[in-house]
């Protein structure tokens, strides 16, 4: 019988090895275990779960080990922070089980098998103390409680206080630790908006987003197992992210150039926007991430989407686009609540390494777009250096373009009344955070 604890300790040390998309780390791991939806719902759970309160968890387990004792980030640390997630956090595993089940983990694993005992005594020292826990004084160093009581790096609470101040950013530290929305993008053609939402009524909350194409799911099952997403009806996407396809403006028979397009949820939105007699070049580096645009394209049954494998800052393009889309690798700031891992993975040198690749990609796209076409810039961030600093780089080194406000489709409550540029935030919108920008050629 497959140990599902185990499943989630091998997962985790594949991400401590290999930091990238859990996601992808688990689909391996899991890759032909048999075990119920039930118990791959609670892999994901633990999984999830420990990688979005891992400094918090940390801070718990060092206050209960013995004085002078360390661990890194190896086996036994996995585990006390797999436990220590049942007992602060599951209501739904007794305390006793999450201890017992953990000392059974050491017990079976050779290299911490002599450690089991260490194991129960932490683990039954944060149960007695569980709602004692002492955090710092924030009178003493208010970014430093922060990060430890809310699982953010401190450098980016730091960055946010400066920002958006306290009271905000207290919400963006609260939103994104609670468990990710999951929202349904219906297809445009293929089945009427009343039979949809008649198919959907138990499942899902009413129609809001661009253009009403997007639903909450409001019970727990797995997208992929339903019959709409399998006979390519919908599609699961952030309403956020249909707000940049909004920005675009588009128009059918356009011809768009979608320049990082992986997973491809905005591509196909656009393809169906533009019709049969307009088309989308999917643009991304990576087979892996041309196959997940395949995989989106063939999901929706669409025949004017064309991914392409090419590096975007030198694309195999010369200005023939109405319309491109850059939406930008960054450092994902505004989607902490989807990606949690990104917490143990950014790091404050990134936001200059990332701005540096942004501003490569707009050059690029300034040489691509038709005279009196468009581009939209956008970013997950919440970066000053990735979002504003951009566009004023952008405007100076190409005078032959102008900041054009967002098109009317567009709620003012997205438009920044400074910039005139798409911005969501998390705390003000509820939403994943966004940035957009639209230029056009003149």
């Amino acid at each position: 019988m497959t140990n599902i604890r185990q499943l989630v300790l091998k997962i985790l040390a594949g991400f401590d090895d290999h930091p990238g998309d859990p996601e992808r780390i688990a689909d391996k791991v899991l890759a032909r275990k048999r075990i119920e939806h039930r118990d791959r719902s609670f892999v994901f759970e633990l999984v999830y779960g420990v990688l979005r309160n891992r400094i918090y968890l940390d801070y718990v387990i060092d206050s209960f080990l013995a004085a002078g004792r360390k661990l890194d980030r190896c086996t036994l640390r996995r585990i006390l922070q797999m436990g220590a997630y049942q007992i602060l956090f599951l209501d739904r595993v007794p305390d006793h089980a999450a201890v017992n089940e953990s000392v059974e983990l050491a017990k079976k694993d050779k290299a911490v098998s002599g450690a089991s005992g260490m194991v129960n005594a932490v683990l039954r020292n944060i149960i007695k103390n569980k709602f004692n826990v002492a955090l710092p004084d924030p009178q003493v160093d208010l970014s430093a409680r922060l990060s430890i009581e809310f699982s953010h790096p401190k450098w980016m609470v730091e960055r946010w206080l400066e920002r958006y101040g306290l009271g905000n950013t207290k919400k963006l530290l609260t939103f994104n630790n609670e468990r990710p929305s999951i929202h349904l993008r219906r297809k445009m053609h293929g089945l009427s908006r009343q039979q949809f939402e008649h198919d959907v009524r138990t499942l899902c909350e009413s129609a809001g987003g661009y253009l009403n194409l997007y639903y909450k799911m409001k019970v727990s099952l797995a997208p992929e197992n339903l019959r709409l997403i399998q006979n390519g009806l919908c599609s699961v996407q952030a309403p956020s992210s249909g707000w940049v396809v909004a920005l675009m403006d588009l128009k059918h028979g356009d011809r768009v150039a979608d320049l990082c397009s992986a997973p491809g949820g905005k591509a196909t939105l656009a393809a169906e926007i533009v019709g049969e007699t307009g088309s989308v070049a999917a643009c991304d580096r990576g087979r892996w991430k041309a196959r997940m645009i395949s995989d989106a394209i063939h999901a929706m049954g669409l025949m004017n989407v064309y991914p392409l494998v090419c590096d975007s800052t030198q694309p195999p393009f010369s200005r023939q686009f109405d319309k491109i889309l850059l939406d930008a690798p960054c450092t994902g700031s505004g989607v902490l609540q989807r990606h949690p891992d990104a917490r143990a993975v950014r790091k404050l040198e990134d936001i200059d390494e990332m701005s540096a690749l942004q501003t490569r990609l707009l050059d690029s796209a300034a040489n691509m777009v038709d005279k009196g076409g468009t581009i939209v810039y956008s970013t997950c961030s919440l970066e000053r250096e990735e979002n504003e600093d951009q566009v004023e780089k952008f405007l100076s080194a190409h005078p032959d373009f102008q900041l054009v406000p967002p098109p009317s489709a567009i709620p003012a409550i997205f438009i920044d009344d400074n910039s005139k540029c798409l911005r969501i935030t998390p705390f003000q919108h509820g939403m994943d955070g966004m940035f957009g920008a639209r230029f056009r050629k003149t």
